[in-house]
């Protein structure tokens, strides 16, 4: 968008220089600041002029993008185009995270990865990235993101922010307009600050909600206001911690606001929009937001009508002030800011645009989410700077944490049923990025629980898009096998295992890996409680080759919702490198999910097959559990063959959160399975089932509770929060 030349606060004609200087102050809310988009469409259609803007937190985010020369229709057509869910919470960016990202960085309770640095573990300042809010405000503002004075905007525009350490009220009028933007709706905690010089700048509601006062200092003689009210909370809505806090903070918000409508005489007008049950963070119900605008305007049409211009002087004014949209834009050269660790190298094979290209913004941001998906950074931003040639230089800026690329990660999974199992992971997850240029990663984790882990692994890419790679692997590992009998647990054994292993792999694109190598494996068996005359107990030494493939479109890993997973492995044990078992053995499994309606289909299959040999009890396929088959307990199943299929149909039944996906399914599934040369001698009969659920995404991570029953009269309840508790065979993997 290209703005005027000059100001809206200068009057360029006899017809604004006698009429007085209208400047509009829009307010803080969160979601409810689409309110402000049905505002600005009924001053439209009385035909008010604006000759100054100013605006708080998401008054800041509709007052620049109008200010910038937007006309209130296109403002309204972009706010409800927007993926909230993309923007503030998970969003569906998983297709442009890199392979090695998806295998080694999920966790399941939580999302924070704390930085380890000399003075110890530190955050960075907020619970949700900025990276697609400021993707956002670029794309709304086009151009004028240029113009670092803003009273050369096509109308004079402030924006209001707090400084935390002060604690006084900042008004940005220069810089870059974007990151003034997100400085004034930076919640404190939410989303990180801004630093400007020594200021450390956040939402500017907690000391000026409603910025009357700047408006009139920047260019008014009269006001119109727009404040967003909710409703007076009920005394039985304030018993929570949560609820006392949050009201505490509204009342702060309430308090400066009110101070400032009390500034306000004859002349000047006060839109109150009424909001109802909306919250400030139903990000989702922002549609229903701008008709209440609209109406509340409306309700003060005759005192606005005193400032409207005739027909023909609105539109010149309209024409003045108006933008035209940014056009495509033609690539010269490419080039990035310098880099402390990770290497531009291998983020320009991250990106689609290239030299000589002809692009446009919404195509260059979506370089810039593939760049932020591909490393850890803060954000991912650029410019775009005119060349001799008349084509553009795109200068790549991706911010890079402070310190060393050394993060530690936090997770824990609870899981019980009503066979009397009560399980737990407690999981420490750290890993060194960017050890080298190639992008060297060193990872480490620990995990306490059922399966108790040491393991250190690390992964060097051979070439500098990172389609190949070797792996080294170490670990230690202890984990407790159940041994049943038809239904009835027999007994626990121990199982210690000491692990080296060797990969070489592909990636292929950012779904897709083959890998193959050499496994060595040193294995203990002892009894934990109660005995079986066949178990063979004492050490063994198993060195295998080991080959697999792994293909994954999920939306997710935690619940997901659409998308295919599917993998594959292959294992060749024998006497190489003194080996003392020798068995061949392969499993592959499915899933898909997919919505429809509302509702949500999981499809799922898998199928594991001993070709020969005799591997010990611990190396036969386990079956049993909430996620493979939820009629009978976990491991209760074991056998040196399987093979099983589930189909899952859930619907949606509440949400808590939509735009951060807490959402809660209830479904109802049925299943088969097939276990042959089970341990137990039992007959190889087929095995049909149907289930109950209730799963959803918390806060503490994904929550899943089924009631299972099969056809031989076995019941099960199982419950798991958090990160799964394995099951014994690649069905793990699905869900």
């Amino acid at each position: 968008m290209s703005p005027a030349s000059a100001g809206a606060s200068e009057p360029t004609d006899a017809a604004d220089a006698e009429r007085p200087r209208i400047g509009l102050v829009l307010g803080g809310g969160g979601a409810l600041g689409g309110a402000h988009v049905g505002v600005l469409k009924m001053l439209d259609e009385l035909r008010i002029p604006v000759d100054c803007v100013t605006g708080t937190s998401m008054g800041a985010l509709v007052g620049a993008t109008f200010a910038s020369g937007v006309p209130p229709q296109a403002i309204e057509r972009e706010m409800l185009a927007i993926d909230w869910t993309a923007t503030l919470g998970p969003g569906d960016r998983r297709h442009l995270v890199p392979m090695q990202r998806k295998r080694t960085g999920a966790t399941y309770s939580n999302t924070i990865d704390f930085i380890v640095d000399r003075g110890g573990l530190r955050g960075d300042g907020g619970f949700l990235s900025t990276q697609y809010v400021e993707q956002l405000l670029r794309l709304l503002i086009g151009d004028s993101r240029d113009t670092t004075d803003f009273d050369e905007l096509p109308i004079p525009f402030r924006a209001v922010a707090t400084d935390l350490r002060s604690g006084e009220m900042v008004v940005l009028g220069s810089g870059d307009l974007s990151q003034a933007m997100r400085a004034s709706m930076a919640v404190p905690g939410v989303f990180a600050p801004v630093t400007v010089d020594d200021q450390v700048l956040v939402d500017g509601g907690l000391i000026r909600n409603l910025p009357i006062d700047v408006a009139r200092d920047l260019c008014a003689d009269v006001v119109i206001a727009v404040a967003l009210k909710l409703p007076t909370p009920e005394p039985q809505t304030l018993r929570s911690p949560f609820a006392l806090v949050g009201r505490s903070v509204n009342a702060v918000v309430e308090a400066n606001e009110r101070a400032q409508l009390a500034t306000l005489d004859d002349e000047d007008v006060a839109v109150i929009v009424p909001v109802g049950d909306i919250g400030s963070s139903d990000f989702d119900r922002v549609p229903e937001t701008i008709p209440l605008g609209a109406s509340a305007t409306r309700k003060v049409a005759a005192e606005l009508e005193r400032y409207a211009l005739g027909e023909d002087e609105y539109r010149q004014w309209r024409d003045r002030i108006h933008a035209d949209p940014v056009g495509p834009i033609e690539i010269g050269e490419i080039g990035f800011a310098p880099l402390r660790h990770a290497s531009a190298d291998y983020l320009a094979t991250r990106m689609k645009t290239r030299p000589g290209d002809v692009v446009s913004l919404a195509e260059l941001e979506r370089d810039m989410s593939a760049l932020f998906a591909s490393g850890d950074f803060l954000r991912v931003d650029y410019r775009l700077q005119p060349t001799r040639g008349g084509a553009q230089r795109l200068e790549v800026n991706p911010v890079e944490r402070s310190g060393k690329p050394s993060f530690l990660r936090f997770d824990l999974g609870l899981a019980g049923s009503s066979g009397g199992d009560v399980l737990f992971a407690l999981r420490a997850d750290h890993r060194r990025e960017w050890l080298n240029r190639l992008g060297g990663q060193w990872r480490n984790a620990l995990q306490l629980g059922q399966v108790s882990e040491l393991e250190t692994a690390f992964y060097q890419p051979l070439d500098v898009p990172q389609r190949f790679y070797v792996e080294p692997r170490a670990s230690v590992r202890r984990t407790i096998e159940d041994i049943f009998d038809d239904g009835d647990r027999l007994a626990s054994y121990d199982l210690f295992e000491t692990e080296l292993q060797l990969d070489l792999g592909m990636n292929i694109g950012n779904h897709t890996r083959l890998h193959g190598g050499l496994r060595w494996i040193v294995a203990e068996l002892e009894e934990d409680t109660g005995s079986i005359p066949e178990v063979e107990l004492g050490s063994a030494r198993d060195t295998s080759v080991v080959l697999g493939a792994i293909h994954d479109t999920r939306d997710t890993q935690i619940l997901p919702t659409r998308g295919n997973y599917v993998q594959l492995v292959y294992t060749d044990s024998g006497s190489r490198l003194g080996g003392e078992l020798s068995y061949r053995q392969a499993e592959a499994v499915i899933g898909h999910a997919t919505q429809w309606r509302g509702s949500l289909l999981q499809l799922s299959a898998g199928a594991g097959r001993t070709f020969s040999g005799d591997p010990p009890l611990y190396r036969d396929f386990s079956i049993g559990g909430a996620r493979s088959f939820p009629a009978l307990a976990r491991g209760e199943s074991r056998g040196a063959n399987y093979w099983s299929g589930s189909a899952v149909w859930a619907l949606k039944v509440a949400e808590l959160q939509a735009v951060f996906r807490q959402v809660f399914f209830a479904g109802f599934g049925l299943h088969a399975l097939r276990v042959t040369e089970r341990f137990d001698a039992a007959p190889a009969d087929t095995l049909f089932g149907a289930s109950l659920s209730f799963q959803a995404r918390t806060l503490a991570g994904p929550l899943l509770l089924t009631l299972g029953a099969a056809d031989d009269g076995g019941v099960q309840l199982h419950l798991a929060l958090g990160r799964p508790i394995p099951e014994g065979t690649l069905l793990d993997k699905l869900h």
